[in-house]
């Protein structure tokens, strides 16, 4: 799999049908794991960095979840190359700035990766579109099984699997969930959510995960706590809460609509045509706007889109997508042009008629 070939696209698996695609983007499930015996990958030296990477990814490439896949070792990439993988939310920024001795494994389909020597010697990610995180915990704990066949992973009988963080160990699972909350935003009652939400433990961050900014309305919702339940009950109280939070976004578009059709018409209108027609566009602005064009579709203000181009665009929009797509390193203004000719085309594509097999709106 070539990384300019993935620049063009979003991961098949983002493309899929999925409940509550409405207002839920993905869900994501990492599990952290360790090998017994070995010390964390903050504490070891290059050889042993790189020696423990060859034993993960003989063991890795041997499980029938990766087969087909790929593999990158990231001091072979450059960072352009290695932010695109951030970009896809592939690879955290600890494996961008520090390449040495780590390296990726991802599916076929991209459903499932395998980051090797970041915080822990094992990260396993899987990946699935909408609402669907109890399908692909059951994803990534498949994988694990595969991986303990041929690792021995460093664990407790009092405390479960052993981390490098404290707040990791036990399952070692960080499930989290995006969802687009422009009803919220418009009420100004998000922040009253996101406090209940904070109350409950749960962290809430940017599209790019943590340290990051709000973008377009996307959040991302996950799980603090990693003992005394299991992986199950915690996905499952997760999923509690986030319908919660997607029972009273629906609640807020209706208000909006009711109240303030005429505003919102003419938000959801001068977006698309602004997208339509603009030659230069920023990354957050560009995010803002599609925003909320996809608040439009799903509530039917605009004409029915397909809405799996609308999702790829949130993809080959950014930055180093943009730049490995074209093969170059490109400067701010010339990623801004790029950025507005492919939403240009995406929209001109995504108001043909709706390919068979992608996804529906849920509203």
């Amino acid at each position: 799999m070539s990384l300019r070939a993935m620049a063009k696209r979003a991961a098949p698996w983002a493309l899929r049908e999925a409940p509550e695609r409405g207002i839920v983007v993905s869900s994501r499930v990492r599990l952290a794991r360790n090998l017994q015996g070995e010390r964390f990958p903050h504490m070891m030296g290059e050889d042993a960095l790189h020696s423990l990477r060859s034993s993960i990814l003989t063991a890795a490439h041997a499980c029938p979840t990766l087969a087909g896949g790929s593999t990158w070792s990231m001091e072979e990439l450059e960072e352009l190359e290695r932010r695109f993988l951030l970009e896809r939310h592939l690879i955290s920024m600890e494996l961008v700035r520090e390449p040495m001795g780590r390296a990726l494994l991802v599916s076929a389909d991209e459903s499932c990766g395998l980051m090797i020597n970041e915080e822990d010697h094992l990260r396993i990610q899987t990946f699935g579109s909408g609402l669907d995180p109890l399908r692909i915990l059951d994803h990534a704990l498949a994988l694990a099984g595969e991986l303990q066949e041929r690792l021995a992973f460093a664990h407790s009988d009092r405390l479960g699997n052993l981390t490098a963080c404290p707040t990791n160990v036990g399952t070692g699972l960080r499930a989290s969930i995006l969802v687009h909350l422009p009803g919220l935003v418009l009420t100004r009652d998000l922040e009253k959510v996101l406090n209940s939400l904070r109350i409950l433990n749960y962290t809430v961050r940017g599209f790019y995960g943590e340290g990051s900014g709000v973008m377009g309305a996307l959040f991302q919702v996950s799980n603090t706590a990693t003992m005394g339940l299991s992986e199950a009950q915690i996905v499952d109280d997760l999923l509690h809460h986030v319908r919660k939070v997607i029972s009273v976004e629906r609640d807020a578009r209706a208000v909006l609509l009711e109240r303030e059709r005429a505003r919102l018409e003419d938000r959801v209108w001068r977006a698309w045509g602004i997208l339509l027609h603009a030659r230069l566009l920023g990354t957050r602005e560009a995010f803002d706007l599609l925003g909320d064009v996809r608040l439009g579709t799903s509530i039917h203000l605009l004409p029915r889109l397909d809405e799996s181009i609308l999702e790829a665009l949130l993809v080959t929009i950014q930055a180093a997508h943009l730049q490995i797509a074209e093969g170059r390193s490109m400067e701010a203004e010339e990623r801004d042009a790029a950025r507005a000719l492919t939403i240009r085309r995406g929209l001109m594509e995504a108001q043909k008629e709706p390919k068979s097999g992608t996804r529906k709106d849920e509203e």
